[in-house]
């Protein structure tokens, strides 16, 4: 069996005195040679370092979506993007404003609470802290409807409606940002953190010459520093509850094997440099890196450099996109801001059997559906009873049109809208009373498409409901702008779910006849 063998010339002193190898004292220069040549140090691998950077930066700036020019709302210099795409037409409508208008369009309007005709206008069981105004009048439902709106008070108007880039049809977001640099789009946005790689630029919309000055800057590049880093020099003590060893390179999760090969191979050979960039602009650089033995190299594509170490791989890269020009998108975004608690959930989920798509509601208004005010039903239902006692007698039958029908769960069927396949969204009534019972309409704001004044029936793209179903949950998010001011908005953020919502419908039962 043929191996083979490698001699390698090691170190064994007696000495036994700890701090004079910390000294690490050199006694035999040939021998440190050939530790170079073993450690491949005579290759140039590691002889040299960077020095100095200097860089050329042209920043184009992303201006605001169409139409709101100038409005500091919608400015994505000042505001977080995710502010800007995720507003809704109800951010202003806080709590606060519901109940203190609502308070005054009563007493102005000579309102009663009592009244039926006022029901639909008061607050039914609101969240804590607000539960003691339940039976209160809401000011956004009394303003939706066009009751005490008074001109002569600002304070309760809503401002000027901003861009609205929920599409009810895929359950998700839909931005457009004109920039410098060509047209952000930001398509199938879910709710939640924005980046670089949440925008696309068309390649028909990118400018030949991008706006913007290129600026010159010279700065040093620094060893690039975190938790558990591997020390550059040998003797250096580094931190022992740090093994990266134990991340085993498992062949089935790749990142893993990338990992252990970076820290071990190039752990201590990453740099950084700061860049001098504005957040809110679309910026490109061109650099230029000096390193200690006077070499530079050059990451314009376009030159020929003598030394092409800034060049990314031409096969693949985990940060270029195809055909698109050099360039990174720099959000300001929300980076951690304040959740509130869930105020509306809606739960979508497709039923293989009946071919038919089911949306849930399970909060309403920051309230569980079970615990709010159920309208009373006073039409008994059919075959309503007990079922007989004498098993001994023939066994009689009454005819049930339906059963399993319940509130809070309403149906989409397919149909043909303007050559498409749709979900539709349909109505239930019980039909297991003597007096058919339609179902409540929906409720919440995600199942409710167009405006307050101009509701349009919900449809759905069959492409955009997984296997699995998923989850709709609307709350509210504060942060801060540049300014340090707060801003408020409403976010809807969509979720998987591990198996979809389902329900039994029967139609046309036959069920043992029961005495009443």
């Amino acid at each position: 069996m043929p191996f083979d063998q490698y001699h390698r010339l090691e170190p064994k002193p007696g000495d036994r005195d700890l701090q004079e190898g910390f000294h690490a004292a050199v006694f035999d220069p040939l021998w440190f040679l050939a530790r170079q040549w073993q450690m491949g140090e005579h290759q140039g691998e590691n002889a040299t370092s960077p020095v100095a950077v200097r860089y050329r930066l042209r920043q184009s700036a992303i201006r605001a979506p169409d139409g709101f020019d100038g409005d500091p709302r919608f400015d994505p210099a000042i505001t977080p993007a995710e502010a800007i795409v995720e507003s809704e037409l109800d951010d202003w409508w806080t709590m606060g404003r519901r109940i203190r208008i609502g308070a005054a369009i009563a007493e102005r309007a000579h309102l009663d609470p009592a009244a039926p005709e006022s029901r639909p206008f008061l607050f039914d069981h609101p969240p804590s802290p607000y539960d003691r105004f339940h039976g209160r009048f809401d000011g956004r439902a009394l303003w939706r409807a066009g009751i005490g709106q008074d001109p002569a008070r600002p304070d309760e108007k809503p401002p000027s409606e901003g861009p609205f880039t929920w599409q009810s049809e895929a359950l998700s977001y839909e931005a457009s940002f004109p920039s410098g640099a060509g047209r952000l789009n930001i398509p199938r946005h879910r709710g939640g953190r924005l980046d670089w790689h949440s925008a696309e630029t068309p390649l028909d919309a990118i400018p030949a010459q991008p706006e913007g000055e290129q600026q010159e800057h010279v700065v040093f590049a620094t060893p690039f520093e975190y938790p558990g880093a591997p020390h550059s020099r040998w003797w250096q003590i580094e931190n022992a509850a740090v093994d990266i060893g134990g991340y085993p390179p498992d062949p089935a999760h790749f990142p893993t094997m990338l990992l252990v090969d970076l820290i071990f191979s190039h752990g201590d050979d990453w740099f950084v440099f700061p860049v001098a960039a504005n957040a809110g602009n679309v910026i490109q650089l061109d650099v230029e890196v000096f390193d200690s033995f006077g070499n530079h190299y050059h990451n314009d594509p376009r030159g020929q450099p003598r030394w092409p170490g800034l060049l990314e791989p031409k096969d693949w890269s985990l940060f270029r996109t195809t055909g698109q020009p050099r360039g990174l998108a720099l959000w300001l975004t929300a980076a951690t801001p304040l959740e509130g608690g869930v105020l509306e959930e809606v739960q979508f989920g497709l039923d293989e059997y009946s071919n038919r798509l089911w949306a849930v509601e399970r909060r309403i208004d920051g309230q569980d559906v079970m615990q709010r005010t159920q309208p009373s039903i006073t039409t008994p239902r059919l075959n309503e009873g007990m079922p007989p006692a004498d098993r001994t007698r023939p066994r009689e039958y009454a005819y049930v049109p339906s059963d399993g029908v319940a509130p809070y769960w309403h149906p989409y069927e397919f149909e043909e809208v303007a050559g498409a396949r749709r979900f539709v969204l349909h109505g239930f009534a019980d039909l297991s009373r003597a007096t058919p019972v339609p179902m409540p309409y929906p409720q919440a704001e995600v199942l409710l498409p167009g405006t307050p004044a101009a509701r349009e029936l919900h449809q759905v793209d069959p492409a955009t409901v997984p296997a699995n179903g998923l989850t709709i949950e609307r709350r509210w998010m504060l942060a801060r702008d540049t300014s340090g001011r707060p801003v408020l908005w409403l976010q809807r953020q969509r979720k998987p779910r591990l198996s979809p919502p389902g329900r039994t419908v029967r139609f046309d039962i036959l069920e043992e006849l029961r005495a009443p």
